[in-house]
């Protein structure tokens, strides 16, 4: 349509040309004015639809869902004793873990390629900041096994009676004169660590339960129990000198 218009003569500088031909002009004229009004919103409209794209690109990030943060956040709370409102997730990173074993956490695993797409989830606890691996629907979640969870968690009544009873058979001191000074609730690595082994694989193999002192007179003593109370460990560096 430019072509066309450039050809084009005012209509004022020749008063020779008959008339059908200044109305042919005209309607030219017309013509490539529409043609320009055209041509500016097609250009305008792919612009506009990029731009809107752009924004849409902008407003979905690669978010953590609702679903993961929630349940990362319900863990924290229940490991640490710190209520929800109080915790806050700091950080978190869309990731592809190599393998189960890179993603619970292991220090030496193999270079099998099972990759587990997912999340790594930061919480601020207190002073703390804890390490979530979790998988992409957050079905399955991991805490680093070397965060040491030291809220006030209550210690379930039946396993507190449990650890008393086998603190009083070992020492002679009578239930009523022990005194459960700290309980955190923990994830040992493995059974080995569970079991105080200092020379253990690292095998993730996560053991669910509680790190408990019991204080003794004048010693303390620390215990490993599993979440359910059916295993309890205590501390093998630990003199128990029973006067029964």
């Amino acid at each position: 349509m430019k072509g066309i218009c450039k050809l084009s003569y005012p209509i004022n500088s020749a008063p020779h040309f008959p008339q059908r031909v200044i109305l042919t002009l005209a309607l030219t004229s017309l013509l490539c004015a529409i043609g320009f009004t055209a041509n500016n919103t097609a250009t305008a409209a792919p612009n506009a639809a990029k731009l809107q794209l752009s924004q849409n690109v902008q407003n979905r990030p690669n978010q953590l869902p609702r679903v993961v943060a929630r349940a990362v956040i319900n863990d924290a709370a229940k490991r640490s004793g710190v209520a929800i409102a109080d915790l806050k997730i700091t950080q978190f990173t869309a990731k592809t873990f190599s393998n189960p074993c890179i993603f619970q956490f292991g220090e030496v695993c193999t270079r099998e390629y099972r990759p587990i797409q997912g999340w790594e989830v930061i919480v601020q606890v207190k002073e703390q900041s804890w390490t979530y691996h979790t998988n992409r629907s957050g079905s399955q979640i991991v805490l680093d096994p070397k965060i040491t969870a030291t809220g006030n968690v209550t210690l379930p009544r039946a396993i507190a009676n449990k650890i008393l009873s086998d603190a009083a058979k070992r020492s002679g001191v009578a239930s009523a004169n022990l005194k459960i000074t700290q309980a955190t609730a923990k994830t040992f690595g493995n059974e080995c660590h569970f079991n105080f082994g200092e020379v253990c694989a690292e095998i993730y193999k996560p053991v669910e339960g509680w790190e408990v002192i019991v204080q003794v007179k004048e010693q303390s003593w620390t215990y490993h129990v599993n979440k359910s109370g059916s295993a309890i460990v205590l501390d093998p560096k630990v003199s128990a000198t029973s006067k029964s």
